[in-house]
């Protein structure tokens, strides 16, 4: 028990000291030794725990990816897909988006990183719509692959927001969440040929 304490304190020390640099320079800059450096911990206990500075990375995040809800707020039934209004779930996922820009605002300028955030927000994204419509549609009822359809989605989706927060786009949480949700209702009406007057 005292040493699995001990493990979890090693690990946030040095996600500690990565987010802290990183909010100093950019990440791709970052070494080992500045990370090791910073948190008062050996460069062999870093390799303990971790293969390099990316998996460090990925250790931070998943938590705060975790808690974007882009995929805890699936599934969303049939009705909430092809409703007017973006689910309630989706508006609180972008509202804690721009909560957390000056955390991510630095990820995003590094290469490396971004791709590494952006490969993790489109693989949970992907997940949870694909939930989604596992639970609202039949895979018979569409012309495209459920799993096309998902990853298609969630890319814009990844997409958009990496431009929103980049860019400091005036718009709200509230206002794209509803302009994201139009778009991906209207893949979904296409990808099963649902007329409106259907709904």
């Amino acid at each position: 028990m005292k040493s699995d304490r001990r493990v979890q304190r090693t690990r946030e020390l040095l996600q500690k000291a990565l987010i802290e640099l990183m909010q100093e320079q950019e990440y791709d800059g970052i070494t080992v030794q500045d990370i090791v450096d910073r948190a008062n911990i050996g460069r062999t206990a870093f390799y303990l725990h971790f293969n390099n500075k990316d998996e460090l990375f990925i250790s931070c995040h998943e938590a705060i990816v975790g808690e974007f809800h882009f995929g805890p707020f699936y599934p969303h039934s049939r009705e909430e897909l092809l409703s007017s209004t973006a689910p309630q779930g989706m508006i609180l996922a972008f509202q804690h988006l721009e909560g957390a820009r000056a955390l991510l605002s630095p990820i995003f300028q590094g290469k490396d990183s971004l791709l590494i955030l952006r490969r993790m927000l489109r693989d949970w994204s992907a997940q949870g719509i694909e939930a989604s419509l596992r639970s609202a549609f039949t895979e018979m009822e569409s012309v495209i692959p459920f799993d096309v359809l998902a990853n298609y989605l969630a890319g814009a989706q990844i997409s958009l927001v990496q431009w929103w927060l980049e860019k400091r786009q005036p718009y709200t949480p509230e206002n794209l969440a509803q302009m994201f949700h139009r778009l991906q209702r209207a893949a979904i009406r296409d990808a099963f040929e649902i007329r409106r007057d259907s709904e």
